[in-house]
This record gives structure tokens, C-alpha cells and sequence, in this order.
């Protein structure tokens, strides 16, 4: 007999087979080494693993997994619902047996019966005033002939029909879905009827909430105005433009005379603003930069019209930094911010001491959600208070108490799509800066340095995330004689870099194994992130890099490779990590250990 569906929120209530009985409780705890399903050809046995709140152990050291059986047979009872949501109507659970293995560990098999699924054999749908949407609708739908029929796919289809006529001009509009399920020939046939309703407008703009914000703030990030064609991707593009303001701590938009015959509907804008000044601190800890601190105080809205008042420190075993910023958006252009950075930093680094007083003006532009360039002017004044390198490695620009004004244009982008700033388990970002030091702007040093960086996550289903990281540096003198002050050179080794080398010894080194730097570098690391037992992940990774003294001397011949293993603890400020490197090609002279322990918090990249 067939089943009816009406609507998007309705199942098939039955499913053959017998409740299985939990089995007999025991004494001793086993632990659950491996789950495994037999009978399963269409639904791989991972996807139906995620599901279960019964879990396997990973790394049988590290990990564990108590079998309990009241929780197991709620596993099988959920079980049978999956499928019945995936279009299995004949799906038969024939037993499940508990294996012994060595110790106290035991295997789980579930045996079942997939049975043939339930295969969409027609969508109409039905869409009388704009008939040329239709072909666009039912490519977006997930409903498609010839495809095994799902209960999320059947409530995703009307929400999916909705938003395309939300977003152009029909809020209104009304979906009605009904679904004919035979479980004799297995076959399921679906109708979508839509009423797109009448073409609206949007009315009044009204902003609420607001208090030290101006109106005329909240308005100039709307995407919309009185009058236009409705449009709901428009709303929630809205919505996060006022987020990104960090003004607000709540944004609601709501639309109006959505339950009458109206065609123009005013929209509401109701905000909370958040707190006008704010401190934030944070400490940490490296194994390189050891205990580390920061603080910011911010004063938001600063004069009026959005602007913001920064003052940053920063305090580790390596920098100390003491930094104003002042941000005025909307400059020039709705895209377009001005930012005014200026500060004193102190950098007490492997080879040399420096203090740096500079001013920054810069033009960011935000192009779309993730592409920002910027553009500006940089002027920096130096001193080279200590410089520990022996003096037959030292160049012209490295002798101590030097002083070096450098004036340069400095540009960038970043581009990034990815999932979570903190730990990126999908996606990809490239990052590029310029930086143009000339006599032509007074600068004391003439060169240019370039710097390129790729990464990408790619997720690996239940297996963890692969990771991948490229880059690539190089500084030009722009004169024939001199050289590149070693606070502006290239260094690489360390927690965030090859690990397998400690913190700026890759590449040329004095006598006493201390860092010089160099003028052309290469960077690239593979990694594993695979889950233990939550919040735990563990990390196997490979890099690889070298810096040379000058592009010319650039050998892959030299490049060094270390590998490793590591472990996270994941938390909401990102991963505590601890990295294992080893050296697979040490250089002949090596003046450290070829194996590196980092600590630090944040993945390497």
C-alpha cells in the first residue's frame, strides 16, 4: 500500500523487524576496538559509524571506548531510523554480535539488510506565473529522478524553493509539496506546486536600538534602499556587513506586513550595541618566544561615525610591542577603510637585538567577503643595539648601534575561504606582501621583498583534515653595492615553520651555528590531522625549506626536509600543540640536536 506525503515534515511510520533484545550486562568494561557492518553496499560503514554514540578506539594507547549496552541498542534503534530517512523502507537489522579480542577489547558487527532503497521515479513541479524558472528551481532542488529518495532532501527542496523566489522579489510565495511512496515497486513520486505571490518592494527602513551609533552608521551598510525590488540574499548580506562593524553585539532584521496582501514591506532593524570601550588580554606560551602577553584597549565609534581607537601591547621573550591604530571606514568608498598605525618595537631575536620606532598610513580596500588588499607608505627608523654574529660573517649594514631610516611603499592581499579562522578544516588562503624601499622616498636602504604563501585544508571524512603549505620569499637590492639590514632579512626553522630545525638555524649560519639570514627563501609542509578521542587530534607531518644568501645560489640540492609527529588538545582560543621534528637530511656541520620539540598554541598554519 503506498505512502502519502504531505508536506515536508512527514515519515513513514513502520519499519519490518524485531526489537532486538540488549545484551546481558557485565562485570568488566569491555572496550570497543573496531565496529563493523556487514550487508551494507550503499550506505558506507563510515557515514553509518558518525551516527552511532557508540565509538570505536582510534590509537588502542591513547583512547578509550567502553561498550555499554543500553547505548548500543539505541544505536541500533537509530539505526533503522537513518535509513528510513535515507529511503530504505525494507531495511532489516538481522543481528549484531559481540566479538572477543585479545584483553578486555571486543569487535562490534552488525549484520543488516539494505534492501532495495526507495528511487525517485518523477518530479513535477509547477510554477504557473514564472514559468522560466522552473528548469533553475529543479536544478537547485535535491529531489531528482532516478536518485534514492531522502526525508532531508524532501524538506530541503521547499526551503530551497523558497530563498530562489525570496531573492527575487517573492517573500511571499507559497510551496506545496505532496509525495506518493510505493514500498511495492519501490518507487516515489513528488509534486511541487508553487504560487509565487506578488512581486514586492521593499518599504521603510527603520532602525531601532541604536544609542551613541548614528542612524546614518547602521544605514550605510544597507544593501538595499526604499523602493527596490525585494530581495532576501540582500537581507543577509546586510546583516553580516553589521556584524563585521563589531558596533553591535545583536543585529535583527525583520521584514513587516509579511501576514497581508501588502506588496511593500518595511523592514526593522534592531540593534544592541556593544560596549563603547573594551579591554582584552590574553597570555600564552612557546617554546620560542616562551611566556607571552598581549592587551588592547578600544574605544569603538571613536568621534562618531564608526570610527576606532586602538592601543596594542605585546610582550614575549622575543618582541615587545607598543602600537596605536586608528581605523576611519568608509573612506574614499564604501569598500574602502584608512588606517594609521604607529609604534615602537623591540625585537630581541637569535642574532640581533633591534629597536624600531615607525608610522604606517595605509588604504585598505575590501574587495568581497575574504579578498582585502591594501595599499601604503612605511617609515621606520632603527637601531641595531646588539648583533651576535662573528665578524667575518657580519655584512656593511650589521654593525652594531647602526642606525637605518628606511622609507618604503609596502602592498598586499589576502584572499581566504575558509571554515574557522582558528582551526581551518576546509578551504584555502594566499597571502602576498610587497615592500619597496628607495632613495627616491629618503630611504638610507634600497630593495624589495616579495613574499608568497599558499595553504589549503582538505578534509578526509572521518580520517581528519590533510593540510598543505607553500611559500616563498626573496629581497632584490636595488643597488650594486650594499646590503639588506639583517632585520629585514629571511629566516626559517622553528615551531611555525621546519620543524625539524630550532627557531631561524635554517639556512646560512657564522661559525658559532648563529643565523645570518639570507635573501631568497622556500618554504612547504604536508600534514595529517587526525582525530584521537575528542579534544585530542594527533598531527604526522613533513617540511621542507632552505635560505639561500642570494637567488643565484637557490639549489634544491639544499633544501632540507624533516618530519615528525604532534599532538592538539583543541580548545575555543584554537589548538595546544606539541610537534616532535626530526632532521632527514642534516647539514654537514650541524651545531644543534637534528631532533626539535616545539610547544605553542595555534596549528603551525
Amino acid at each position: 500500500m503506498p505512502l502519502v506525503l504531505a508536506g515536508p515534515t512527514c515519515f513513514a511510520d513502520e519499519v519490518p523487524g524485531k526489537p532486538f533484545k540488549p545484551p546481558e550486562s557485565r562485570e568488566a568494561r569491555l572496550q570497543v576496538r573496531s565496529i563493523r557492518f556487514e550487508g551494507n553496499s550503499i550506505i558506507p560503514s563510515r557515514e553509518l559509524k558518525t551516527i552511532l554514540s557508540t565509538k570505536e578506539t582510534r590509537f588502542r594507547w591513547f583512547t578509550k571506548a567502553p561498550l555499554d549496552d543500553e547505548v548500543l541498542n539505541a544505536d541500533l534503534e537509530r539505526l533503522r531510523k537513518y535509513y528510513l530517512s535515507q529511503g530504505f523502507h525494507h531495511m532489516r537489522l538481522l543481528s549484531h554480535e559481540i566479538q572477543p579480542l585479545v584483553g578486555n577489547n571486543a569487535r562490534i558487527v552488525i549484520r543488516l539488510d539494505e534492501g532495495p532503497p526507495m528511487m525517485i521515479s518523477e518530479v513535477r513541479l509547477a510554477i504557473g506565473e514564472h514559468p522560466e524558472w522552473q528548469a533553475e528551481i529543479l536544478k537547485l532542488i535535491p529531489l531528482k529522478t532516478r536518485r534514492r529518495f531522502t526525508i532531508p532532501s524532501y524538506k530541503d527542496t521547499e526551503k530551497i524553493a523558497l530563498k530562489y523566489l525570496a531573492d527575487r522579489g517573492h517573500p511571499k510565495a507559497k510551496v506545496d509539496m505532496h509525495g506518493r511512496l510505493d514500498k511495492g515497486t519501490n518507487l516515489a513520486s513528488v509534486s511541487v506546486d508553487i504560487s509565487v505571490g506578488p512581486v514586492c518592494t521593499f518599504g521603510d527602513i527603520r532602525v531601532e536600538g541604536n544609542e551613541a551609533v548614528s542612524p546614518e552608521v547602521v544605514l550605510r551598510e544597507v544593501t538595499f534602499r526604499s523602493g527596490e525590488r525585494f530581495s532576501g540574499m540582500r537581507i543577509d548580506a546586510t546583516q553580516q556587513r553589521l556584524f563585521n562593524l563589531d558596533l553591535f553585539q545583536f543585529v535583527d532584521i525583520s521584514v513587516e506586513n509579511m501576514e497581508d496582501d501588502a506588496t511593500i514591506l518595511p523592514v526593522r532593524i534592531l540593534v544592541k550595541e556593544a560596549k563603547k570601550q573594551t579591554v582584552r588580554v590574553g597570555l600564552g606560551y612557546g617554546t620560542e618566544d616562551q611566556v607571552r602577553g598581549q592587551a588592547q584597549y578600544e574605544i569603538r565609534n571613536f568621534l562618531g561615525d564608526g570610527r576606532r581607537l586602538q592601543i596594542n601591547g605585546k610582550a614575549s621573550a622575543i618582541v615587545q610591542l607598543l602600537e596605536g591604530r586608528f581605523i576611519q571606514p568608509y573612506f574614499l568608498n564604501s569598500r574602502g577603510s584608512f588606517i594609521l598605525d604607529g609604534g615602537i618595537l623591540h625585537e630581541d631575536q637569535e642574532s640581533f637585538e633591534n629597536r624600531k620606532i615607525y608610522v604606517r598610513p595605509i588604504y585598505e580596500y575590501k574587495w568581497h567577503e575574504g579578498l582585502v588588499s591594501f595599499f601604503g607608505y612605511n617609515f621606520e627608523t632603527n637601531r641595531l643595539i646588539d648583533v651576535d654574529v662573528t665578524m667575518a660573517s657580519r655584512l656593511a649594514t650589521d654593525q652594531e648601534h647602526q642606525e637605518h631610516f628606511i622609507s618604503s611603499l609596502i602592498a598586499g592581499n589576502t584572499w581566504e575561504r575558509v571554515d574557522s579562522a582558528l582551526n581551518p578544516r576546509r578551504g584555502w588562503r594566499l597571502l602576498q606582501n610587497v615592500e619597496w624601499a628607495t632613495s627616491l622616498l629618503g630611504s638610507e636602504d634600497d630593495y624589495f621583498k616579495l613574499t608568497l604563501e599558499g595553504r589549503g585544508y582538505v578534509p578526509t571524512w572521518s580520517y581528519g583534515v590533510l593540510a598543505a603549505r607553500l611559500k616563498w620569499g626573496e629581497i632584490e637590492l636595488l643597488r650594486n653595492s650594499g646590503s639588506v639590514p639583517i632585520f629585514k632579512r629571511l629566516f626559517s626553522g622553528g615551531s611555525d615553520s621546519v620543524r625539524g630545525y630550532p627557531y631561524q638555524r635554517l639556512g646560512p649560519l657564522d661559525d658559532e651555528g648563529n643565523p645570518i639570514g639570507g635573501m631568497t627563501l622556500l618554504e612547504g609542509s604536508l600534514e595529517w590531522r587526525f582525530p584521537i578521542r575528542n579534544p585530542f587530534e594527533g598531527v604526522f607531518f613533513f617540511d621542507f625549506g632552505n635560505v639561500t644568501p642570494k637567488i643565484s645560489r637557490f639549489s634544491w640540492d639544499d633544501t632540507r626536509y624533516t618530519a615528525g609527529v604532534g599532538l592538539r588538545y583543541l580548545t575555543v582560543v584554537g589548538p595546544l600543540r606539541i610537534d616532535f621534528g626530526y632532521e632527514l637530511n642534516p647539514p654537514e656541520q650541524n651545531f644543534f640536536s637534528p631532533y626539535q620539540i616545539h610547544f605553542s598554541i595555534g596549528q603551525a598554519f
